[in-house]
């Protein structure tokens, strides 16, 4: 009896389905790990346990298979990003695939966009596997209202910049079991 199964998984990204449009630089670099049912890393998939593919998501998604075997629960953790962006350095370990962020640079610089899933699941039969890839941070806007603004400028008031500071800011998370670690301020 055939005890491993091509399991396959169709990836999308958030904003290329139309639930939020993603404007100008798009994610081309992905890296998965696998985890079982335990929460331990298969190493022998992929670099020690942490498939790089580049040049990823070229028509909007993309497709992976691994084989594995059949009855057996099995976790796998996806992150895609730009690869030109540097903000990020995503390691596997034996409880996780960890994601560290530097907070230096522009604010607003779309090659930070990022996306991520974990699926769960149990392996029956060859199988595709649809996931659709979601953004790991949050917006941040800052805004003012009409009569807010016109009576600071009738106030004699001229706004040129603005300042926010977001304190105890972690600088990993566990995209496992989404833990997260490490603290900073991060002043925009």
């Amino acid at each position: 009896a055939k005890s491993d199964f091509r399991v396959g998984f169709s990836l999308g990204i958030e904003g290329k389905i139309g639930t939020r449009a993603v404007a100008g630089v798009a994610a081309d670099k992905l890296v998965y790990s696998l985890f079982d049912a335990e929460g331990n890393l298969l190493e022998n998939i992929g670099d020690n346990g942490m498939v790089v593919k580049e040049n990823a998501f070229g028509g909007n998604s993309e497709s992976i298979s691994v084989s594995l075997v059949k009855g057996q629960t099995y976790t796998v953790v996806f992150w895609a990003q730009n690869s030109a962006c540097d903000a990020y350095t995503i390691t596997a370990s034996k409880n996780g695939l960890n994601v560290d962020v530097d907070y230096n640079g522009l604010n607003n610089d779309e090659a930070r966009d990022a996306f991520f899933a974990t699926e769960t699941f149990t392996v029956e039969g060859n199988t595709v596997i649809d996931v659709i890839l979601k953004r790991p941070f949050a917006q941040i806007n800052l805004g003012v209202t009409a009569e807010d603004w016109d009576a600071a400028v009738a106030s004699g008031i001229n706004i040129t910049k603005s300042k926010t500071t977001i304190k105890n800011v972690a600088t990993s998370i566990n995209l496992l079991d989404g833990s997260v670690s490490g603290s900073t301020d991060v002043v925009y």
